[in-house]
């Protein structure tokens, strides 16, 4: 039992060795590299898919560059108090 409740307290806090800490995306890590090559293929003649993956590239840039789990809101600024419209307009509700 106390094991059990030691691993609770773990993921509880998100600390000790029973916590695995999520993922988070890094520049010049493989995922921003696939996504380059993704759209690199598609220039000059494909604007609107180079657009698209060069928008997702720069949302998983600005995840990077801010420490911010991918699942997670990230706003250009950094801060959510900043930009409590577009996560709004992001998930449905009205601001």
């Amino acid at each position: 039992m106390p094991k059990l409740i030691r691993q609770f307290l773990d993921a509880v806090t998100h600390s000790g060795p029973s916590y695995n800490a999520p993922v988070l995306p890094r520049r010049g890590d493989a995922v921003e590299a696939w996504l380059k090559a993704q759209r690199d293929e598609y220039y000059p003649d494909h604007g609107e898919q180079w657009s698209a993956i060069d928008d997702l590239l720069d949302e998983y840039r600005l995840h990077a560059d801010t420490g911010t789990p991918l699942h997670e809101h990230v706003c250009e600024g950094g801060n959510v108090d900043d930009c409590a419209g577009c996560y709004d307009a992001k998930n449905g509700a009205s601001a």
